[in-house]
């Protein structure tokens, strides 16, 4: 029997997902939980815009799904940090689903302008079915997170 080595945390690993209420008592535990998992990862210079991140992607989903599950996720791929929440946001009408979209977005303006401007990208989506739901994500590289750095 061979031994294998323990766990080294590092970029390559990195692959966490957290289950949350969504409510606002989650957000300070969320941004916990992101720096250590970034630092603890060798990412440290990306923890102050995944934090950012974090905390506005899980906003959302208290301010429009108060009281139901969150899903945060954070994962390293491809050279880039991916966060990515989904929630519980129940589906509209198509009447009322792009004016409740356009709010949402509108409560993402501040996190999107800032990750656009450091050379990421954010996003609103429906996830898809059968989960439904909405799906919000920021995805920046260690580029990005040193340009946020300098804003």
């Amino acid at each position: 029997m061979g031994t294998s080595a323990p766990f080294e945390p590092a970029p390559g690993n990195l692959s966490y997902s957290l289950g949350l209420p969504s409510d606002a008592y989650s957000l300070g535990m969320a941004r916990t939980v992101v720096r250590r998992v970034l630092c603890e990862h060798g990412l440290a210079g990306m923890a102050e815009l995944g934090v950012l991140a974090t905390s506005e992607l899980l906003a959302n989903a208290c301010l429009f799904t108060p009281g139901k599950a969150a899903t945060l996720s954070v994962r390293w791929r491809f050279g880039v940090l991916r966060l990515t929440v989904f929630d519980e946001h129940p589906r509209h009408p198509a009447g009322l689903r792009e004016a409740c979209r356009a709010r949402r977005r509108a409560a993402l303006s501040t996190l999107d302008a800032v990750v656009d401007a450091c050379g990421g990208i954010c996003g609103l989506d429906e996830s898809a079915a059968p989960l439904g739901g909405s799906k919000m994500w920021a995805v920046f590289s260690r580029e990005a997170a040193e340009n946020y750095a300098l804003l």
